[in-house]
């Protein structure tokens, strides 16, 4: 009985690592960093760019999503990493509405 769920665990965990959605946030967290910053030194040498780094953000972080199924074609694992990436660029264009709707000094009393 016990090896029973031994072998389901295990087969759960390797099927983990095909869910392409775990494989997006994985690639969010570890293959992100290294790709965001080349992106944003070629965008910071635009000049309106430069000046509008939210909405640049998040219209890349569009423009890699709409790409994603043609870049990784049938791959799983190269598509969720795009989509990771692309998830990234989003997430860092709303934080800092996210943190200014939810911060003490712009609440209204």
């Amino acid at each position: 009985m016990p090896e029973k769920y031994g072998r389901a665990l295990a087969g759960a965990s390797k099927n983990i690592l095909k869910n392409e959605a775990i494989l997006a946030v994985l690639s969010a967290s570890i293959v992100a960093p290294f790709v965001i910053p080349k992106i944003n030194e070629l965008l910071d040498s635009v000049e309106i760019t430069k000046s509008h780094k939210s909405i640049t953000s998040f219209l890349v972080g569009l423009a890699i999503f709409s790409v994603a199924g043609t870049i990784g074609g049938r791959n799983v694992y190269v598509r969720a990493m795009v989509i990771g990436v692309a998830g990234a660029f989003v997430l860092s264009a709303l934080l800092p509405i996210y943190s200014s709707l939810t911060s003490k000094t712009s609440a209204v009393p």
